[in-house]
């Protein structure tokens, strides 16, 4: 799509490092969507089992009913006559998140995603940033760096992958300014494809 190009939809994007509260801004903005008269659905992917299977819910327990998905086929399949769509960790949708995306705005669709700035290795998590690039709003949220307090940016892992799982909560990230960042090894990321 040409930037130039009015899409009848709209995409949302609110990125951040873990524990920036973006949860809870997706939580919000599909209540008061679902207020205005909306259809609002919620995904999540179907690894993230951190708190409940079948709720978006936030690290202070806000809860939202949510609908699990294995991939992008799964979500344009279950979406059914939404208007209003939203995505918790779009990060673990892969690069085809960004067509199905595009096309359910370009059908008139407001997509609200939300997903994490930067990896264990402090690499943009794409697709988020190239969502970024598409979106018709960039929201980006900061936590409290468990460091020094500044503004943190990563999610630092701390404690050793197993089995090649990503997903956690407080017990195996925290959020870290660029400076208190310490990335993990890169043969850690070879390990992990």
């Amino acid at each position: 799509m040409s930037l130039l190009t009015q899409r009848s939809g709209r995409i949302e994007v609110i990125r951040g490092c873990m524990f920036s509260g973006k949860t809870e801004r997706l939580i919000a903005r599909l209540r008061v969507a679902e207020r205005g008269g909306n259809r609002v659905i919620a995904f999540k992917h179907m690894i993230d089992d951190r708190y409940d299977a079948t709720h978006l819910i936030t690290h202070t327990q806000d809860r939202f009913p949510a609908q699990r998905a294995r991939d992008v086929a799964a979500i344009s399949r279950l979406a059914g006559a939404a208007q209003v769509i939203g995505i918790d960790e779009g990060q673990f949708f892969g690069m085809e998140l960004i067509d199905m995306v595009t096309r359910l705005a370009d059908s008139g669709r407001r997509l609200i995603i939300v997903g994490i700035d930067y990896d264990v290795w402090g690499r943009p998590f794409s697709p988020i940033p190239e969502l970024s690039d598409i979106a018709d709003e960039v929201l980006y949220f900061y936590a409290a760096c468990r460091g020094c307090g500044g503004q943190a940016r990563f999610s630092q892992r701390t404690m050793p992958l197993n089995g090649g799982s990503m997903v956690g909560g407080a017990e195996a990230y925290e959020p870290r300014c660029q400076k208190c960042f310490q990335p993990l090894p890169v043969e850690t990321a070879s390990a992990m494809v």
